[in-house]
């Protein structure tokens, strides 16, 4: 992994697509790009997440140009036109490029904060009490859609292949269509896609469906999501589903033919089991144990979130405490959340929610030289993550609803002693993956207790076992893996395509 101050300007815009340049690139396109590049030649700041988490280390070993936001928020709509007129690029070491798209101020509080936070983010997790539409937060994503789109065909050539990512640019492929471009356009949903009768709930719901129908493939994390997907397109659209393979089926639709698949994303395995196995990590590891006197540790990490099931967690651990009062002093349950969408008045609040609740269980159940919450909000960098998961006794990742949960990947990823515990959630997708975990409803609070006392209790050689079941799966499903059976799909389209217009020879992409 680059470090952030590693970076690179890129100094015109011809760098970015040298004009002479013959071999197909790929374009990757993320609503945020993997750093904050800015304008300075400061340090860059590396955004967290799953999506770079996840699509960095595959990126980095192929190349190609990464577009996305590059994290400043123009005052208004001319500086924006300013900064199109004056593209904002770096290039990493690694030759990988990197093109901001501008947003203004605007741009972020109604696209991002609004259509993207408040009205598709609760919806596509089934939350749909908290999903609120407003017209004018539409208007404004279409539009920074469309901005998405022409960035990236004002740099492309015909051969190039795109790569779209996530709910924030769902219009993307239509528009990039729309503009001529005939080559190969993936998708991939870091989200669930919720059943058909939910995504209808969302006023545009047949413009999202037409723009994933755009693309050559679309790929979702599990079967479920692709088949919710494949019902809401015949709902709205009148496409048909075929079968396409084991993992995919092929919809035909009024202007052609789009795969869908289940391919669930992956790990940069090499980076978590290295950092697991160095001295530094695992002496910090020792340092985090005897920081809480030996005593077992219950950890969980997340983005502070309504569906990542925090204050439920809580509640789970309050109830151990209540039911079962002899493991009071027995155990710590090391809470950390990571600071996220602190504008957005819903999670200001829900922070509020959590330190409350943290001070009352503390207030209540802490004895001398002993708390039963230890809550931190604030990022981890990648080693001392891993540092806390060699240390846990019990991973707790318990979401209402997630994608995938990549925070579970990297626990068993981590633990090359085979110990440790991983308390899953049943709504996370990864549950439906992996085989091994202790799986529990997270809206059931004795459900939870009863879990983590499981875990806790659970003797040496059932951890070892659950954990050589659980480790072959995630370590054999790396970023890289997934990024090239993503690539490596094949397209009912491609055939019917005028010469020209696709890569020409092997696509180091499609191989992993």
């Amino acid at each position: 992994m680059k470090s952030p101050d590693q970076l690179q300007a890129v100094p015109a815009r011809s760098s970015i697509r040298p004009a002479g340049a013959a071999a197909a690139t790929l374009l990757v396109v993320s609503n945020r790009l993997p750093y904050d590049i800015g304008r300075g030649s400061g340090p860059k700041h590396r955004n967290v997440g799953g999506l770079v988490n996840a699509l960095e280390p595959a990126f980095l070993s192929r190349g190609g140009t990464w577009f996305g936001w590059d994290g400043i928020s123009l005052p208004n709509a001319r500086a924006v036109e300013d900064a199109l007129a004056s593209p904002h690029a770096f290039r990493l070491p690694s030759g990988v490029d990197l093109c901001g798209v501008p947003l203004s101020e605007r741009d972020v509080a109604r696209y991002y904060n609004g259509l993207c936070n408040r009205s598709l983010w609760p919806i596509l997790h089934d939350f749909t009490g908290k999903g609120v539409f407003d017209p004018d937060d539409w208007e404004r994503y279409v539009r920074v859609n469309r901005r998405f789109a022409d960035v990236v065909l004002a740099r492309s050539r015909a051969g190039d292949r795109i790569w779209v990512h996530d709910f924030q640019l769902f219009l993307v492929p239509r528009f990039l269509r729309e503009g001529g471009f005939r080559g190969r356009i993936d998708f991939f949903l870091h989200t669930p896609f919720p059943p058909s009768e939910i995504f209808r709930t969302i006023p545009w719901r047949e413009e999202i469906v037409r723009g994933l129908l755009a693309c050559d493939t679309a790929a979702f994390h599990i079967p479920r999501y692709r088949d919710n997907f494949a019902g809401a397109a015949a709902a709205l659209v009148s496409a048909t589903a075929s079968p396409a393979g084991a993992n995919s089926l092929d919809l035909t639709h009024a202007e052609g033919a789009t795969r869908i698949a289940a391919e669930p994303i992956g790990i940069d395995v090499p980076a978590i089991t290295s950092l697991a196995g160095s001295r530094p990590v695992q002496a910090r590891a020792r340092r985090i144990r005897a920081a809480y006197g030996e005593r077992p540790i219950v950890f969980g990490a997340e983005r502070l979130d309504y569906t990542k099931g925090i204050l439920e967690r809580l509640y789970g651990v309050e109830r151990l405490l209540r039911l079962r009062p002899e493991t009071i002093g027995s155990f710590v349950f090391v809470q950390v959340v990571v600071p996220s969408r602190h504008v957005v008045e819903e999670y200001r609040r829900m922070k509020r929610d959590i330190d409350r609740e943290v001070g009352r269980i503390n207030g209540e159940f802490g004895i001398d030289g002993w708390q039963p919450i230890h809550y931190g909000y604030r990022s981890l960098d990648r080693a001392e993550l891993v540092a806390h998961y060699l240390a846990a006794s019990v991973a707790l990742v318990t979401p209402l609803r997630d994608g995938m949960n990549l925070v579970a990947a990297e626990f068993v990823a981590s633990r090359i002693d085979g110990g440790g515990v991983l308390v899953l959630s049943e709504f996370a997708g990864i549950s439906e993956v992996v085989d091994g975990a202790v799986l529990v409803n997270p809206n059931d609070v004795d459900a939870l207790a009863t879990a983590v006392s499981q875990a806790l209790a659970m003797p040496a050689d059932e951890r070892r076992e659950r954990m050589d079941r659980l480790r072959p799966r995630i370590l054999s499903n790396s970023a890289q893996s997934w990024a090239g059976r993503c690539l490596g799909l094949g397209s009912p389209r491609e055939a019917a395509r005028p010469a020209g217009t696709t890569a020409v020879g092997a696509d180091p992409w499609a191989t992993a």
